[in-house]
This record gives structure tokens, sequence and C-alpha cells, in this order.
């Protein structure tokens, strides 16, 4: 199993000598406190055994076996449901049917087999709703909420942890891993600093909507070409495609990752949700699990 995650000393130096202003100190030196403790709590909830185990999925079911119970909901599954203990009963919430799903990854010439996507490995959802907002589902409703791989795809990631935590029960758990971009291929890409989040849930995402899709565009069409999917081409040629390419994506609506985060900044986007916008909710697991990072976070009053 890998190591559990050594970053909370780069988020204290972080905020404290570039971002934070004296009144804050005392307040963030206990936030970063109670993530330590957390830590700690981890080892003893998946410390390695005689046979450690031997990929991130295994990671993933430990958590989710000492975490979740009760009724729940997990948004998002898609393709790739997480596995919950018996005592766990989910209900799936996604923006979309299952053959919309499908139909929505038919673009630029793609189809869901080129992005590695069987029809009958989709899960179908219970509920079709905008997991960004969660209309349908009631306040404080929920014993807990799964969302894994979501918030980098919603355009207001703070309103969407907003409303995550709205449906969760007070004493309730979020279970929530993101993507390190340093280990996909949003590699390339800059971090989205927070200023970016916080304009989005302030004034809106539209502002900031035609850059993702170039962003994103951009790296669609490199991996694209590395893979085989798309024609190798340079130049001019490979701009006027990179330029079709984008303007199909936008025209489609296709689900991109809107964001690209390292550890520091989820910490970071987590620590300001709660201040910013006075959410209460407790860390109970910040874990690096190969190309992601888990959390778990418990509602609080």
């Amino acid at each position: 199993m890998r190591e559990y995650m050594t970053i909370i000393p780069a988020i204290l130096d972080k905020w404290i000598r570039s971002r934070l202003d004296p009144p804050f100190k005392e307040e963030i030196l206990a936030r970063i406190g109670e993530i330590e403790r957390s830590l700690s709590q981890l080892t003893r909830v998946v410390a390695p055994t005689a046979t450690p185990p031997s990929n991130s999925l295994t990671v993933r079911e430990l958590v989710a076996n000492r975490y979740l119970m009760g009724s729940g909901i997990e948004i998002g599954a898609f393709a790739s449901p997480l596995k919950v203990p018996s005592s766990a009963l989910v209900t799936y919430v996604d923006n979309c049917t299952a053959s919309e799903a499908l139909t929505s990854l038919t673009v630029c010439g793609l189809t869901h087999k080129d992005f590695g996507v069987e029809e009958a490995g989709l899960v179908v959802p219970d509920i079709v709703d905008d997991g960004q907002f969660l209309r349908s589902v009631g306040d404080s409703t929920q014993d807990f909420v799964i969302a894994n791989h979501v918030l980098e795809h919603y355009e207001d990631p703070l309103s969407g942890f907003k409303n995550i935590l709205r449906v969760t029960k007070h004493g309730g758990t979020v279970y929530l891993a993101l993507p390190d971009m340093r280990r996909c291929f949003d590699r390339v890409r800059v971090p989205t600093p927070i200023e970016h989040v916080l304009r989005d849930y302030e004034e809106g995402p539209k502002w900031s909507r035609a850059q993702a899709f170039r962003e994103f565009g951009e790296v669609f069409v490199t991996e694209g070409m590395d893979k085989g999917l798309f024609p190798k081409l340079n130049g001019h040629e490979r701009e006027q495609f990179i330029e079709e390419v984008i303007s199909e994506l936008e025209a489609a609506g296709f689900s991109i990752h809107f964001h690209a985060w390292t550890p520091d900044s989820m910490i970071e986007m987590f620590l300001t949700a709660k201040r910013h916008l006075k959410l209460n909710f407790e860390f109970e697991i910040v874990q690096q699990n190969g190309d992601e990072v888990l959390f778990v976070f418990r509602k609080s009053q």
C-alpha cells in the first residue's frame, strides 16, 4: 500500500507564508491539526497487514467498508460504481440515462468504445438529476454521499460540494475522490487557483467556460493523437483541427474536466470552502490512492 500523504507541512507553509493574514493563522493551524488527527486515524483503519492491498481499488473498498453504512446516494457512478459493504444501500444519481450517456460519448468521430466504456457496464441511475445541484434530493436525507471523480466535471465545484453537504445528514459521511492532475492527462495544465474557483461560485462560471474547453480540448487532441484516435498533424493543420475539436466539444456540452488540482490545491479548496462558505464538516481521511486522492468528510453541526 502506498504511504499516506505527507502534505500537511506544505499546506501549512503555503497558507501561512503566502496567503494568510495574521488573524487567520490560528484558525488554519487548528484546521491543519484536524487533518493530522484524521490521517493518524487512517493508519488504524487501513494499516498494512501481512498481505497488503495490491491496488487502488482495494484501498477504496477498505475505506468504504469502514465509513459507509445506512442509505445514501452515489453521484456520477457511470461505469465505475464504488463497491460498498452490505451495510450500505445506494441510490444512483446521474444527469442522464444510461443510453443518453452512451450518446454523449459520440463526439469528434469517437464513440463510447474509444473511451473504453462498454454498455453492459453502465450503471442505470435511479434518479436523473444534475449532481451539482441535487434538486430532487432533500436536505439532510442521506447517511452518506459518494462522489468519485465528479467535482472536476462541475463548472462550479464549490456549489457542488455545498449541495453534497446539504443533502447529507448531520454526522453523515461524504466519500469523495479527485484525480491527481500530476498523474493523469491533466498533468500539462496549470492547477486551478482558488481565486478561480471562488469566482465561479460568486459570479457564476460562464466567464471561464470558453477557456476551460480550450484547455481541455488541447489536451484531448494531444491524448487522442498519442493513442491513435486522431491523425497526427503538425503546424497549421494541427491548430485548425484543435479549433474544430474545441468547437464540437463545447457544442455537444461534453463533460470535460473544468478544473484540475494537485493534492495541495484540493486541500486549499476544501479549507477555503469551510471558512468562506461557512460549511460544517470535518476531515476524516485524506489519502493518496494511486492517481487519485481520497477524502472522507464528516458533516458536523
